[in-house]
């Protein structure tokens, strides 16, 4: 009897540990669960070749001409209306693949040796994924919970969303898949998914729905392939805009006169302004369906300057250093950034890696080189925040050997620029000349001198690509490619000559064709960087 007493008395001990055991379990998961919801999610909407004023959102406060009367963007005026503009907002180049691969390292495009959209060094062809943390695997290795994914154009092959770590994406897609539904058969989308704007909302939207109703925390990045081109809308938008009044800022075009190529191409884009922000409309009403708006930031941006279409009052466009090729729409929103703001700090698109890893709460500390300093300050104080970079200037370095190379650095109000052809250099006032009209260079020599010093030495520092290195590297490329090409159209004609069908002369001919443009292409392609070489106007 007294053994079975014992035998009862250590059973209830087990049972009593193990039921206690199992409820700290429980707590710990729900704990975990509540922690991991508590989270901010991050959303980075992230468009092509917007620019500056291709919003109707007021950029700059006081300036009415940061804004079109034409282009219509009320969801991003919703957006602005419950966060914060930035005015002084820069991509980290002014052309796509350099800023993409900006945004994912945290880094710019100088330091991380990629700053053309065809990068012809091969010592220096871009990221080494083994030695960059992406910054899905910075979000990932702070252990916090969070599901990633990447939607829409990648840009910067042969790097993939996969290899920089996201759970979720589209694969390592470019600019052709936003006009194709297949790029290899030139097949075209429907016409109910311009440049892919729908379907890729209907992606992101099920994504979020996904993590919220699993509780995790997400970051997601859905990039568009518009604004783009080549320009497609919703019949029933560009319809729209057919009858829309013109505005006294709107586009240099009349589109109730007769529609030549260019009416029809600029009725296009707007169009499709339009429909890209039709899709952040749907975006914010699904956060406001999952009730997760509250905790969630949506940061809004674009991956360089307008191109071809004007962008005044700034100067310049795509795939220059004016502020027209660099000065970027930058909308935030979310738990604590201050409602209907404006800051007028500069930053830059390399900011984003460390603001997101300060949004979310991680411990780990930052790798090696990071550029960008954490906007949380900003978002919360505006412009008595202050943002801590480990390089006090935000420099662009474009040695583009097809076009006027230059180089340029922003440190407080002023911008220097140098041509790389010529080493001349010219200072700008920016932030009461955004037009950059006053060169002050000669009354302000001092400062010109310091802001020199300062863009040679973070150059040298990070070895920054040389424009005679990457013209030699270019050439070298078109003789290759020339030789190859003559060596494939040699042969073909060869082919051509023994063919036996009728069929197979088709077949070749084609081929032929083929190798012919391209031989075309590598002929032109040198012809301009000879050309290039001489440019010596601004």
């Amino acid at each position: 009897m007294k053994g079975h007493l014992m035998v009862d008395a250590g059973y209830s001990i087990r049972l009593f540990l193990g039921h206690s055991l199992l409820v700290i379990s429980i707590f710990l998961i729900a704990h975990r669960a509540e922690a991991q919801q508590e989270r901010p999610n991050i959303i980075l909407f992230f468009t092509d070749d917007q620019g500056w004023t291709d919003t109707s959102v007021q950029m700059m406060a006081g300036r009415d001409d940061s804004k079109s009367d034409f282009y219509q963007t009320p969801a991003l005026e919703r957006l602005a209306r419950d966060g914060m503009v930035f005015s002084n907002a820069y991509s980290p180049s002014p052309v796509c693949t350099p800023s993409r691969a900006s945004i994912q390292f945290g880094k710019t495009t100088a330091r991380l040796r990629q700053t053309t959209v065809h990068d012809v060094l091969a010592k220096n062809r871009g990221i080494d994924l083994k030695s960059e943390t992406s910054l899905a695997q910075m979000i990932k290795t702070a252990d916090l919970g969070y599901s990633t994914a990447h939607f829409g154009k990648w840009g910067f092959p042969p790097r993939s969303p996969e290899h920089a770590g996201y759970d979720f994406s589209d694969g390592g897609t470019n600019n052709g898949d936003g006009d194709y539904a297949d790029v290899h058969k030139r097949t075209l989308l429907p016409e109910d998914d311009p440049k892919r704007i729908f379907s890729l909302t209907k992606r992101a939207n099920a994504f979020m729905e996904k993590q919220t109703k699993a509780g995790r925390p997400f970051f997601l990045q859905v990039s568009h392939y518009a604004v783009h081109v080549q320009h497609y809308a919703l019949k029933a938008t560009i319809e729209k805009h057919k009858k829309l009044p013109r505005g006294k800022k709107g586009l240099d075009v009349d589109y109730r006169a007769p529609l030549p190529r260019r009416n029809a191409w600029m009725m296009n884009y707007s169009a499709m302004i339009e429909d890209l922000d039709t899709s952040l409309g749907l975006m914010l009403d699904k956060l406001d369906e999952l009730q997760i708006a509250d905790n969630t930031y949506v940061i809004f941006t674009s991956d360089n300057g307008s191109g071809f279409r004007g962008n005044e009052p700034l100067k310049g466009g795509k795939a220059n250093l004016w502020e027209g090729g660099l000065r970027v729409p930058f909308v935030v929103r979310g738990p604590g950034v201050r409602k209907g703001s404006y800051c007028d700090k500069p930053v830059a698109g390399w900011d984003i890696y460390p603001t997101v890893r300060d949004l979310i709460g991680s411990k780990k500390p930052l790798p090696d080189g990071i550029d960008g300093g954490s906007l949380r300050s900003l978002l919360e104080k505006g412009n008595e925040g202050e943002v801590v970079r480990g390089f006090p200037g935000l420099v662009f370095h474009f040695p583009w050997y097809g076009n006027v190379p230059m180089t340029a650095i922003r440190v407080g109000d002023y911008k220097l620029m140098r041509h790389l052809n010529n080493g001349e250099h010219r200072l700008f006032n920016v932030s009461n000349d955004i037009e950059e009209q006053r060169d002050l260079s000669k009354t302000m020599p001092k400062k010109a001198k310091e802001l020199l010093n300062d863009l040679d030495t973070y150059l040298k520092e990070v070895g920054a690509e040389n424009i005679e290195d990457m013209r030699e590297a270019r050439v070298n490329e078109l003789i290759r490619y020339t030789a190859r090409t003559n060596e494939e159209i040699k042969q073909t004609l060869a082919l051509l000559n023994g063919a036996a069908s009728d069929e197979r002369k088709k077949q070749l001919e084609v081929a032929l064709a083929n190798h012919r443009r391209h031989l075309r292409i590598h002929q032109a392609g040198m012809e301009r960087l000879e050309k290039a070489k001489m440019m010596m106007d601004w």
